[in-house]
């Protein structure tokens, strides 16, 4: 279930925690450094891939000794494929992991590719932890929020103006750029750059092949950004919800504000029938990103 307290009961016990050796991430975030690092051990060492998590757990467990995962979630065969090996080297080096999710371990990846190589790891989780289910029917981000007027309706040219009026009051007159930026190699462009802040049509950030990565790296130069025309989703433009998605759960990890406009009020926008169950998180978190106490 959404908004009912997971990751703020995690918080808290992070936070509450005196050792040294502990990391909260999300798990997005996790996933990719994950890649990253077995990318560069790869390239020193031509060594299978059991070997190189072998020793990426390794070096992890040097300064990580308790792991913080929130929204653990698996998307795509690339991190299914590893996660088994990956936990257990993880657990024989005595690294302790809390997770959040709002997925049952039973239907983690549920419908995935190749998801019959998955099921050992859906298993090591089952031995290794305790589940705890919060069986709590209210959804707190919908209730006493004082929420700002930060969504609008696409179509309406009353809209257009509010967002144009919240951009200029945002960027203060500072000089506005299409901001080139390099990433691993691909040429990303930060659109409408100013004063921390960003502009995006929904085609420029969730129609092109963009990803979590990406999204994570755009938040290490903005603090606002304003995203307008998503449209209304079905089963015919899944790929481009399934990286609303991701941008949204990178945006609300990162405290970075959204502005946004849409087809439809965002509490009344469809789904794919794949991602119904992921929307109704979406949904719920951005209630909470357009309160004051999360945009203070």
């Amino acid at each position: 279930k959404v908004g009912i307290g997971k990751t703020l009961i995690m918080d808290i016990f992070f936070k509450d925690l005196r050792n040294k050796n502990k990391n909260r991430i999300h798990f997005h975030e996790f996933m990719i450094n994950t890649h990253d690092n077995l990318h560069k051990l790869r390239k020193e060492n031509q060594s299978n891939k059991e070997f190189l998590i072998y020793t990426y757990a390794k070096n992890l467990s040097k300064k990580t000794k308790l792991l913080f995962f929130d929204e653990f979630q698996v998307t795509n065969i690339a991190d299914a494929m590893i996660l088994g090996n990956l936990f257990s080297e993880l657990f024989k080096n005595n690294i302790q992991i809390v997770i959040t999710s709002n997925t049952r371990p039973d239907d983690l990846y549920k419908d995935g590719l190749q998801r019959e190589l998955f099921l050992p790891f859906i298993k090591k989780i089952k031995e290794e932890s305790v589940v705890y289910n919060l069986n709590i029917d209210t959804d707190y981000r919908k209730k006493n929020l004082d929420l700002d007027e930060v969504y609008f309706i696409s179509s309406s040219s009353v809209s257009s103006l509010k967002i144009d009026d919240i951009y200029k009051e945002t960027i203060r007159g500072y000089d506005v750029e299409d901001k080139l930026i390099n990433f691993k190699k691909r040429d990303f462009i930060i659109r409408s750059f100013a004063n921390n802040s960003a502009r995006f049509n929904f085609d420029e950030l969730c129609g092109a092949e963009t990803g979590a990565e990406d999204y994570l790296h755009l938040t290490k130069y903005v603090n606002t950004i304003f995203l307008e025309n998503v449209p209304d989703f079905s089963d015919s433009n899944s790929n481009q919800q399934e990286r609303f998605i991701n941008l949204v759960d990178v945006l609300y990890d990162n405290q970075i504000n959204l502005i946004m406009s849409s087809e439809r009020k965002t509490e009344d926008l469809n789904s794919a029938y794949y991602l119904k169950d992921k929307f109704i998180r979406t949904k719920s978190r951005l209630r909470e990103m357009k309160s004051k106490n999360y945009r203070n």
